[in-house]
């Protein structure tokens, strides 16, 4: 069963383009659905002996999370050509080979998260993001309104396109360090093919289009 509404063909004909987010963000349609798979995934080992001990090791310090998207409208028609767009956005990555950030527009917010302390020392720190207690790294950031350190707000700072922020001098020993704002997720595509069908003239669909986050 699809999430999210399907648009016929005569509506999301007269819908406005969307546009590019930026070069390297996965482009939003208006004719896709609602995310219809979002998880984290795991990577554990475990070992089992002759006595039925169980043993555990977890591979993985944070989850991957896996996605799938459903389009059940690309446009593709003289200066609205849809379909190119996303075909040439998987085509420069090669399919599995590059990587690429996605925009999720239900998860891509934090205000006031506390990713690190100072130490004196240190000028270089990872953004990071909370889900409850849990925290994990952000890769991709869309914009920084408040970045603070000792809870005053500063601006002496460089963010990196993997989300590392270098500040002009190193936070003291102690100095909490919290940053409000939006980020990405980055990820890569599960499959080297883009599979398609056109069920109208110049409508196509794309279901079934899986990615999942990476560590750089």
């Amino acid at each position: 069963m699809l999430l999210g509404p399907f648009f016929p063909a005569r509506w999301i004909a007269g819908l406005p383009d969307r546009g590019v987010m930026a070069d390297n963000v996965l482009p939003y349609m208006p004719g896709q659905t609602y995310l219809a798979k979002k998880s984290p995934a795991w990577s554990t080992g475990v070992q089992t002996s002759a006595s039925g001990r169980r043993r555990t090791t977890a591979y993985y310090p944070a989850p991957f999370w896996t996605f799938q998207i459903n389009y059940n409208a690309v446009r593709k028609r003289p200066g609205l050509d849809e379909w190119s767009r996303l075909v040439a956005f998987f085509n420069q990555r090669k399919g599995q080979f590059g990587d690429f950030l996605y925009f999720d527009r239900t998860d891509h917010q934090v205000t006031k998260h506390r990713f690190g302390f100072g130490d004196g020392v240190t000028r270089t720190f990872q953004l990071s993001r909370a889900i409850e207690g849990w925290i994990e790294p952000v890769y991709g950031v869309v914009n920084i309104d408040l970045m603070t350190i000792a809870g005053a707000p500063v601006t002496a700072y460089s963010v990196s396109s993997l989300g590392q922020v270098t500040f002009a001098q190193a936070p003291r020993l102690g100095q909490a360090l919290e940053w409000t704002g939006a980020f990405f997720f980055r990820c890569a595509y599960d499959s080297d093919s883009l599979d398609g069908a056109q069920p109208f003239g110049r409508i196509w669909e794309m279901k079934n289009v899986s990615f999942t986050s990476i560590k750089p």
